[in-house]
């Protein structure tokens, strides 16, 4: 079966930029436990955000796959009725049909668009403000700037510390790396992400007859109006995920800006972690969503999915539930872990 997800967190680039970030931000991938490969993981690819985090690789055995549904998960034997068994029991073992090749395209194609929608909307609903601190060191004294980012779709705060010459450092990557692309490839994607960035108002490096404060201000203001069209620009409208050197970029820029990656990825392999079932062939012991409460038959264009530990939801309602937490509704089980061999 062809890989049938996109995903940023593939051949994502890591940041060498020595930076002043680790001093004074805070974010919440700080404490995020580490993660490291077992060694039988040395003929698939691993692919590593930075110290703190570990991504498996979607071909890895330390996630589910949609392959990895068929078989024992789900015994071909009749299990004993339904209520003769613990409540949970009855979840699980309940016969399960796969459903026909026809809809379980469909979800591949549904997660597709889910997981990008996850990787997009986490850069649109943000709210930022910045402020630059005097820090004073044994060479003299300089400004940081304190960005603090609220994001509404997973609703946390968190503050990224960076120097001016830190944004500027990385305005001008962007720009190289979304030309060569274009010049390479021809790729228009980067070539419109590529005008975007250059023609918005960066602030200078250096302004002549204008004092230190004057200075500071402009900066601190300019500062957050790019941080924001860069979100912006990034996310775009559906578009650019076709273009792998855009997804790359954009992590680039959420690991610049100490995005929640930890959380992020959880929510993606949450989100794999579903199967999708025909509401016609199975059978569910209650007679509504546990999230929304609507019957079953009002699917209103929601696919009905099963998690891994035995429970049913709409597929929209499962996705808001994961935007802010991982535990199960019904059982509290949580999802999107990664598994040891």
């Amino acid at each position: 079966m062809d890989e049938w997800v996109d995903s940023e967190f593939e051949d994502s680039p890591m940041s060498h930029d020595g930076n002043i970030g680790g001093m004074f931000s805070h974010s919440p991938n700080n404490g995020a436990r580490k993660m490291s490969a077992p060694p039988t993981q040395a003929a698939g690819r691993a692919y590593s955000v930075d110290s703190n985090y570990s991504v498996d690789s979607y071909n890895g055995g330390r996630s589910y796959s949609v392959d990895s549904y068929d078989g024992g998960a789900y015994p071909s034997r009749q299990p004993p009725m339904a209520h003769q068994l613990h409540p949970q029991a009855a979840y699980q073992d309940v016969p399960v049909r796969m459903v026909p090749e026809t809809i379980a395209n469909g979800g591949l194609a549904s997660k597709r668009i889910v997981i990008r929608n996850i990787q997009e909307q986490s850069l649109k609903m943000l709210t930022m403000r910045c402020q630059a601190v005097v820090v004073r060191g044994v060479s003299g004294s300089y400004h940081v700037y304190h960005v603090e980012i609220t994001s509404d779709f997973y609703k946390q705060k968190w503050v990224v510390c960076k120097r001016y010459s830190e944004f500027y450092r990385l305005r001008k990557k962007l720009l190289a790396r979304l030309l060569a692309h274009k010049k390479a490839r021809g790729c228009a994607s980067c070539d419109h992400l590529f005008h975007q960035l250059r023609d918005f108002g960066f602030p200078k490096r250096f302004e002549m007859f204008q004092n230190q404060l004057a200075l500071v201000a402009k900066r601190t203001s300019g500062l957050e109006e790019f941080i924001v069209a860069l979100c912006q620009y990034m996310a775009g409208d559906g578009d650019m995920t076709v273009c792998p050197e855009i997804t790359s970029t954009r992590f680039m820029v959420k690991e610049f800006l100490l995005f929640p990656l930890e959380h992020e990825m959880q929510h993606v392999r949450a989100i794999r972690q579903l199967k999708y079932v025909d509401p016609r062939d199975v059978h569910v012991d209650t007679e509504s969503c546990p999230i929304c409460l609507c019957d079953w038959g009002e699917l209103d264009g929601n696919q009905l999915v099963l998690s891994p530990c035995g429970h049913f939801f709409h597929e929209h309602c499962i996705n808001e539930w994961y935007r802010t937490r991982f535990d199960c509704p019904m059982c509290r089980t949580i999802a999107g872990q990664e598994h040891a061999s």
